[in-house]
């Protein structure tokens, strides 16, 4: 096992595409809402949206797809087909909860820091049983911030009184694990399947993790000691 666990006092963990196999779904938002409006979503629609804001892909739409709604409208469907993913549908990746009931059992406090909103966090927590297993749930929006900045995880080792290169952070995106790293904590990257995009050609967003990390896993289920896996 990665030696930042042996003095790891805290952990923060993000949850899309970290704890919760979400991804896929922020993939096809947009082939639902065409579809919802009687068009077939073209193959290339995911690679001409991905780098949008949410209003510019309102734009799009209206540019490309004859979308008459106003931009507020479409953006408020995207977000009612986004709020029913995370109400309803999205799960845990394999050994999430198992880690966060194993990290319980040691007393490290574990904190939640996310992009989500709020009440999409908190019905999806909910519904899936671990909001307990939480010391605090950060979002990026409340705290009138982006991962493109520390502050996020430094308020979440605050909350927990451990230094940063005390607490672990647990994420899948690039930008987040640099941003970590930049700010002197640990870091465990945890593979997913979005991070095999090229985002910065030549090399895969996970070969350019993998360089930067403290540990990378391929699924959560490598972190939890044998006799703690249910």
């Amino acid at each position: 096992m990665n030696k930042i666990f042996d003095t790891m006092k805290a952990a923060v963990f993000d949850m899309d595409g970290t704890l919760l196999d979400s991804m896929p779904m922020w993939h096809t938002v947009s082939d639902k809402y065409l579809e919802g409006k009687g068009i077939q979503p073209p193959a290339e629609l995911w690679d001409n949206v991905k780098r949008l804001t949410e209003i510019e892909t309102a734009n799009y739409f209206i540019s490309n797809f004859g979308i008459k709604d106003p931009i507020e409208r479409i953006c408020a469907d995207f977000r009612s087909i986004i709020a029913f993913e995370y109400h309803n549908k999205l799960q845990l990746k394999d050994g999430a909860k198992e880690l966060l009931q194993h990290l319980n059992s040691k007393g490290i406090p574990c904190v939640l820091a996310t992009a989500t909103n709020r009440p999409c966090v908190d019905a999806c927590l909910a519904r899936l049983g671990i909001a307990p297993l939480f010391t605090e749930v950060l979002t990026c929006l409340e705290l009138d911030t982006t991962k493109k900045e520390p502050l996020i995880f430094e308020r979440a080792a605050e909350i927990c009184g451990a230094l940063p290169s005390e607490t672990v952070i647990f994420e899948d995106a690039l930008h987040c694990i640099r941003t970590a790293k930049k700010a002197g904590f640990a870091v465990c990257a945890v593979y997913d399947k979005s991070s095999d995009e090229i985002t910065e050609p030549p090399e895969s967003d996970w070969d350019r993790i993998k360089k930067i990390a403290d540990c990378t896993v391929n699924s959560l289920t490598e972190i939890i000691p044998q006799q703690s896996r249910h």
